[in-house]
């Protein structure tokens, strides 16, 4: 069918070989490994940090704090007023005063001893801020705040 002299005319086509194929890895496959070795720990990192640090729980508790419907109305120390807008919410430890600044003022629950102390939310714990942030959202979906009980009282011995 074919001619001998359209034989030569052919490619010849030879079999390249992958860079795996050698004896070890070459600079260029290591350095695109490490690279996306270190891209993976970056994302980690990253979502880690976004999950657990404070700043992050601050960011969300400003958010809850803005979406949240106010209906009482206090002065910026937490005392209850009859002009304004509503801006704070009793929810059983902590009383939310919403502004240009946040406060949250921790109470101690009935029948346990403790004044009132501000949380400064800068220097508050992580899980303290997240502690109202669960709060908040509490109050918001069931329309109830959450129990108060005393640090020193379990959930079965206040019943």
């Amino acid at each position: 069918m074919f001619a001998p002299e359209a034989a030569d005319i052919r490619p010849k086509l030879e079999k390249h070989k992958m860079q795996d194929d050698e004896a070890g890895p070459s600079l260029s496959l290591g350095l695109f490994r490490l690279s996306g070795l270190f891209a993976s720990v970056v994302i980690i990192v990253y979502i880690f940090w976004e999950m657990f640090s404070q700043s992050a729980a601050l960011i969300r508790l400003s958010m809850t704090a803005k979406h949240f419907p106010y209906a009482e109305r206090c002065d910026a120390s937490g005392n209850p007023i009859t002009t304004g807008e509503p801006n704070c919410v009793d929810l059983g430890r902590y009383l939310v005063v919403y502004g240009p600044v946040i406060k949250v003022v921790r109470r101690a629950c009935s029948g346990s001893d403790g004044a009132p102390e501000t949380l400064i939310l800068d220097k508050a714990s992580r899980i303290e801020i997240s502690l109202v942030e669960k709060s908040l959202s509490f109050r918001a979906r069931n329309g109830v705040s959450v129990l108060c009980i005393p640090p020193n009282l379990s959930p079965e011995q206040s019943n």
